[in-house]
């Protein structure tokens, strides 16, 4: 009789750790994710940062980053 007692508290307390760990991870999860940008709003951005003026500057800019990770990739 000790012995069923014993065990259904056992199984209840681990339970409970499960069952509470499991909630806090998700939580863990939902506040780590950033917010992943459209499309659309990549093409705002840019319209925003790069005109007329800078226009050459930004090419270079881009040529440069994407040499050095054609670079790294070797």
């Amino acid at each position: 009789m000790f012995r069923k007692i014993l065990v259904m508290v056992v199984i209840t307390v681990i339970g409970i750790f499960c069952f509470s760990g499991c909630k806090k991870r998700t939580d863990e999860v939902q506040s780590d994710t950033e917010k992943v940008k459209t499309v659309a709003e990549y093409k705002a951005e840019a319209k925003e940062q790069i005109n007329k003026e800078n226009m050459d500057e930004e090419l270079d800019h881009l040529e440069k980053s994407i040499e050095q990770d054609i670079s790294q990739e070797k």
